[in-house]
């Protein structure tokens, strides 16, 4: 990564760090930005640097914030697994391969929030099952990923403009 992309990425941890410290929302709401961080990095990075980039943030934001520690890290590896392979069929594979950047002029509004939303449910889906453990029931761990998605999308799109290219 590039100095400003690296630094960037660097101040969204610590801001994701802020609001996972500050708004204890308990299990009925997971707030994040790390799934629109990850998908807001060079397209032309490998995935093993991406799932390695994402465990370390989200083992950074477990130990600094949330209680449960590997929680964040073990629902974003899987984000940037998949990263890639949703760059290529949501937008095209020259994008990847030529390690062009996304930008909103470009791909539009409903190709960019389209991949955050998966990535982001991926993520919830992950994390909520993972952090119930067991303990709670179909219907409570549905309503706290009902209820985290869409202020995950909103929570995003600070990360989007800061990120991507107008």
């Amino acid at each position: 990564m590039n100095r400003s992309v690296s630094f960037l990425f660097f101040l969204m941890v610590l801001a994701q760090v802020l609001i996972s410290y500050l708004f204890q929302t308990g299990p009925w709401c997971v707030l994040t930005l790390l799934p629109a961080m990850i998908f807001c990095l060079p397209t032309d990075r490998s995935t093993l640097r991406l799932m390695l980039v994402a465990f370390v943030s989200g083992l950074a934001v477990d130990f600094f914030a949330d209680g449960i520690l590997g929680l964040n890290a073990f629902s974003l590896v899987p984000v940037a697994l998949v990263r890639r392979f949703l760059l290529v069929r949501l937008f095209n594979e020259e994008l990847v391969t030529r390690g062009e950047s996304i930008s909103w002029r470009k791909w539009g509004l409903v190709r960019i929030f389209g991949c955050v939303l998966i990535l982001t449910a991926l993520f919830l889906l992950l994390y909520v099952a993972v952090d119930a453990a067991g303990e709670r029931s179909f219907w409570a761990c549905l309503s706290t990923f009902a209820c985290s998605l869409p202020l995950d999308l909103l929570l995003s799109v600070p990360v989007l403009l800061a990120f991507l290219e107008k």
